[in-house]
């Protein structure tokens, strides 16, 4: 969807932080890879368990791979409805049951001339990103937990995004192991792409390491050379 907003928007993302996500490939990724990578992650101790070793799974990891911040406030676990003004209480009910196939299209009609309209985009970007990548559901609509960030936009870069997403990831991991859900929900692309560098560039700060974002540096054709590799050679073990 990067490509296809305009340079005024592509520019708000950018001052939001996310415009690192943009490099994420559209491309379906190997469940079995995935899966296999999530059978191998140890949510106590947080790393995934290896055939090169123990690869830990950090906020600092997350944020060198896609670029999100990390050391700010938390966000907080739920909005409390009953305490929002009536403004926020139209915002919030604006965005109760939508799905992403319609935020999709919202996000790419809106304008952005104007501060209000600027700042429906920053709540609806927010919704957005979180629902399609960052915190991955299995319901098409909205969830709750993509809520609170929308009422946190005027300070976003403070915000510990790297705990946000591996906290609902973890929780996503343990949530299917204990059969409460059918699948993982949560960023299992970030376990995959941390996977892949880091076994790629054992030493991170190395002098052939690329720069972060990981993510800009691996394109969609090296993601599918590499899973390709891991179909046929066993590098992951539980």
């Amino acid at each position: 969807m990067f490509k296809n907003m305009s340079q005024k928007k592509k520019d708000i993302v950018e001052e939001m932080g996310f415009d690192a996500l943009a490099h994420v490939p559209e491309m379906k990724v190997s469940h079995a890879l995935l899966r296999e990578l999530i059978d191998c992650y140890d949510e106590y101790h947080g790393f995934l368990k290896t055939l090169r070793g123990k690869i830990y799974i950090t906020p600092a990891k997350v944020v060198a791979a896609l670029g999100i911040s990390h050391g700010g406030d938390h966000f907080p676990k739920k909005v409390d409805y009953c305490k929002l003004n009536e403004e926020d209480k139209a915002i919030f009910d604006s965005l109760k049951c939508v799905t992403l196939v319609t935020l999709t299209k919202f996000i790419l009609n809106m304008s952005v001339e104007g501060e209000e309209n600027r700042q429906k985009f920053h709540k609806s970007f927010v919704i957005f990103i979180q629902k399609c990548f960052l915190l991955q559901t299995m319901v098409s609509i909205a969830s709750a937990i993509h809520k609170p960030p929308i009422f946190c936009v005027d300070n976003i870069r403070q915000r510990d995004w790297a705990c946000h997403v591996l906290r609902f990831l973890r929780k996503g991991i343990e949530n299917k192991r204990k059969g409460k859900k059918q699948s993982v929900e949560g960023c299992v692309f970030v376990l995959m792409l941390i996977y892949f560098h880091e076994t790629k560039f054992p030493h991170l700060d190395g002098l052939d390491a690329p720069p972060t974002p990981w993510v800009a540096y691996w394109t969609k054709n090296m993601i599918v050379d590499r899973i390709s590799i891991e179909g046929t050679d066993t590098m992951v073990m539980c």
